[in-house]
């Protein structure tokens, strides 16, 4: 063998398979590079890219957590419209069609440069079915301009097989990558080294085409003169990358090893010493293991190196320290999250309290941090929880988010304990303790109002300033767009109710700065409503509406702006209705607000359903997707509210009187009577549509039975459309006399709204026409071609395609290919 005198070990090589698969990469919507550890797939989709000139989003996963990661997806798109990529942030991970939805929306807006393409590196470690569901919507909705780059060692999309033969998938996996006999040969004279061809072949019967392998046994080669056939490729990376650095290199690296990556300001920290850039300097210069990325300005270490350092670190005894180290830097930096983790690592639970107290009582909705929570409280010494009071405060409250009521009573026994115990406390921390403390048992008395307010005036005489460990900007409906659905718990006392809210909600707004300003109206306004007062009903909307805007309560306001659009209905004023339906998406056009828009969902689907316009109801309301919605609890009857009518107007009455009994479950809970009522409404319906009629005048006597004591009628208005002949049955019966009168009198008023309504802007039109050329690359679409392939087949341009398949969605009025499907289908029924 002959040996060049110079060698150039960090010289890249890339087979004519990998430089061909790579320049697939702009035919397509998704391209997955997909192999183990070490076969170069990172290093050649940066060099093909930085080849091309494209305008490139990385991002580096770096663990699991989908918040944190779906923070880094958004964070890309910060240069190029930082409101947007704030926007994609505030809306965090869309895990259910309507947020998917939006998250897609967002990202259209952004005007992305001609070959953009989205690199997400270590894909396989998000290890999450949402994500990859997500990944295959964007690809199916082919976004312009956006090729997405998926690299992982592996991935589990289901759909890849289909993905491929419709045209979107670019799946490149390890055998493109792995260098052959001929090919070794080539990658070791770049560098410096001529080969025979049996040596070449035993190279490759060794390593299989490993580059990484390839690399270290070339470094071998060079410093031994021989080719070593070490099995375990943790003694080669030791022998040839870890030995030859400096004792103080090799520290330095066991420090940094716990990161997947980080900044130089990072590795100082974690270093202690003001050396750092010179021995990342002299580390990136020498070897290819750790990389310097000048655009993120962070350092990476290959998993090979990463994971032979950390076996290097168990056998010393630095790793606490090291491991504090990194604690302390996320503390600082406030990623307190990150900060708890190492914290635990290195078991220093007083300092894991005190960054959960400076986190507040901030992301404790997170179902992800569940098991941390109970796993820290848990774990953490009675000692140290008993001087950190705030911290058992944080933990109760979390436990009554995750809806685990033997936690909670433990962490409350314990804050009392602890109270009791500490004699440092001056008498104010003591009382403000104790305040915060009611304000946190008021939760457990939800939602009667007095219950509640018991707690409320005992923190308001003990706190002398707001709350300081609950979030404030959560919003106080939990996302439903009615208060007196929350509140009105027991027949015959709806007017009580709203006075108990009027007379106790202040001492709640005393210590709490504000928070839900003007509920107490709404529920005032809405009981006027229901009794058919619609004079009443505006005028005290009004002044709610001006409370909750003065404070800042997004939740409130639209619960006002969705009484507003009712009482529009109610006059037939439909331009009115969607002139308030754009204040309530202005409403939410702050980043913080994203999430207000499945309440503005449940406001379209409960208006739509009484108009029976199916096509206006947001999807995942009409099919009943409410397991990925991000509405909690208490909002649930309210959504089956809505839900139970579009099963009526689709005429899904079996399913609807199967699905009464678990309808009924849920209001039973707290309880919310408003759902109750219109769950036994839809039940009378649906029961008289299949002929069972003694069971459809029993389910309406029950709803009668609860609403008429507080006379809430406008439910039996609403729904007249379907029930009419039996409340007129029941009046003849000598049944609700008085009351059936001022339902069908209301009625006549509310019946001709709906039909002038339906006739000035629902009237039948005919289909908008499509010329024969536009009916071919619908068809072709929804088949699941891509616009390159519908141009090969009608003999057009990829451009021309996706110029026409525009004007198609604007002449149809859907803006995807998932719409255009729907609606096609829709022509057929």
């Amino acid at each position: 063998m002959a040996i060049a005198k110079r060698y150039n070990t960090k010289s890249l090589y890339f087979s004519e398979r990998i430089t061909e698969a790579m320049g697939r990469i702009f035919d397509h919507p998704l391209t997955i590079v997909e192999a183990p550890m070490g076969y170069g797939k990172t290093t050649a989709v940066r060099e093909h890219l930085i080849s091309t000139g494209a305008h490139v989003l990385w991002q580096k996963v770096n663990d699991s957590s989908t918040n944190s990661n779906w923070y880094g997806f958004g964070r890309l798109f910060s240069k190029l419209d930082d409101n947007r990529s704030q926007s994609l942030i505030q809306l965090g991970f869309p895990n259910d069609s309507v947020s998917r939805q939006e998250a897609f929306n967002i990202i259209v807006d952004i005007k992305l440069p001609v070959q953009t393409v989205l690199v997400i590196d270590d894909y396989h470690l998000m290890d999450s079915s949402d994500i990859n569901s997500f990944i295959e919507f964007l690809v199916r909705n082919e976004i312009d301009n956006l090729h997405i780059v998926l690299i992982a060692r592996f991935t589990e999309l289901q759909n890849i097989d289909e993905l491929m033969l419709k045209g979107y998938l670019n799946h490149i996996t390890k055998e493109t990558f792995e260098l052959r006999s001929k090919e070794v040969i080539k990658y070791y004279r770049l560098c410096g080294i001529s080969l025979k061809d049996t040596e070449a072949d035993k190279l490759y019967s060794f390593t299989e085409g490993w580059i990484s392998a390839l690399y270290l046994l070339m470094l071998n080669y060079i410093e031994d003169g021989n080719f070593t056939t070490l099995i375990n490729i943790y003694s080669l990376v030791e022998k040839a990358v870890y030995t030859p650095f400096s004792e103080e290199i090799k520290d330095f690296l066991l420090t940094l090893c716990i990161l997947d990556s980080f900044t130089l300001e990072q590795a100082s920290h974690m270093w202690q010493k003001e050396n750092a850039g010179k021995l990342l300097t002299e580390i990136t210069n020498k070897n290819a293991f750790v990389k310097y990325d000048r655009k993120t300005k962070t350092y990476q270490m290959h998993n090979i190196f990463t994971n032979f350092l950390k076996d290097m670190l168990e056998s010393k005894n630095v790793r606490t320290e090291i491991e504090r180290r990194a604690a302390q830097w996320y503390l600082k930096t406030g990623d307190y999250f990150a900060a708890m983790h190492y914290f635990y690592k290195c078991k220093d639970f007083d300092q894991l309290l005190f960054s959960l107290e400076q986190n507040k009582a901030n992301g404790l909705n997170n179902e992800n941090k569940k098991e941390l929570f109970l796993k820290y409280f848990e774990e953490c010494p009675e000692e140290v929880k008993g001087t950190h009071h705030f911290a058992l405060l944080i933990f109760a409250m979390a436990f009554i988010s995750y809806k685990e009521p033997v936690m909670f009573s433990k962490a409350c026994s314990e804050f009392n304990l602890n109270l009791q115990r500490d004699e440092s406390l001056n008498d104010d921390f003591r009382k403000r303790l104790l305040g915060e403390y009611e304000l946190l048992l008021s939760f457990t008395g939800y939602n009667d109002i007095n219950k509640m307010s018991e707690h409320h005036r005992k923190a308001s005489k003990l706190l002398s300033e707001p709350t300081s460990f609950i979030d404030l900007k959560a919003n106080w409906t939990y996302g439903a767009p009615s208060v007196l659905h929350m509140f009105y718990r027991e027949c015959g006392k709806l007017e009580e109710h709203v006075l108990d809210l009027i007379k106790n909600l202040p001492y709640y707004y005393q210590i709490t700065n504000g928070h839900g300003y003007g509920a107490e109206y709404i529920m005032e306004a809405e009981r006027y409503f229901n009794m058919g007062d619609v004079i009443n009903a505006e005028i005290v909307i009004h002044k709610a509406l001006y409370k909750a805007q003065v404070n800042k309560q997004t939740g409130i306001v639209l619960c006002a702006l969705f009484l507003q659009i009712r009482l529009a209905f109610f006059k037939g004023d439909y331009s009115h209705m969607l002139e308030l339906f754009r204040v309530m998406y202005e409403s939410i056009s702050d980043v913080s607000q994203r999430n207000f828009i499945y309440t503005i969902n449940i406001c379209e689907g409960f208006v739509y359903s009484l108009l029976y316009r199916r096509d206006k109801i947001p999807s995942w309301i009409e099919i009943g997707d409410f397991n990925n919605s991000r509405l909690l609890f208490p909002t649930v009857p309210m959504l089956n509210i809505v839900y139970g009518r579009v099963l009526l107007i689709n005429g899904e009455y079996l399913k609807l009187i199967g699905s009464a009994e678990h309808f009924i479950g849920i209001v039973s809970v707290f309880p919310n009577l408003l759902g109750k009522i219109y769950t036994y409404i839809y039940l009378a319906a649906a029961n008289k549509q299949v002929f069972r009629e003694y069971e459809a005048r029993s389910a309406l006597r029950q709803a009668l039975s609860i609403a008429m004591p507080d006379k809430v009628y406008v439910p039996f208005v609403e729904n007249c459309d379907y029930i009419k002949p039996l409340l007129e049955k029941l009046y003849e019966d000598g049944n609700y006399r008085e009351d059936i009168s001022i339902i069908l009198e209301l009625f006549k008023t509310y019946q001709k709204s709906v039909e002038q309504m339906i006739k000035e802007n629902f009237s039948v039109e005919e289909n908008p026409r499509l010329t024969s050329r536009e009916k071919e690359i619908v068809q072709l679409a929804v088949d699941g071609h891509t616009n390159k392939e519908i141009g090969e087949r009608l003999y057009i341009s990829p451009n021309t395609v996706k110029t026409q398949l525009k004007s198609i969605f604007v002449k149809l009025g859907v803006n995807s290919r998932v719409l255009l499907k729907r609606y096609l289908e829709t022509l057929s029924e």
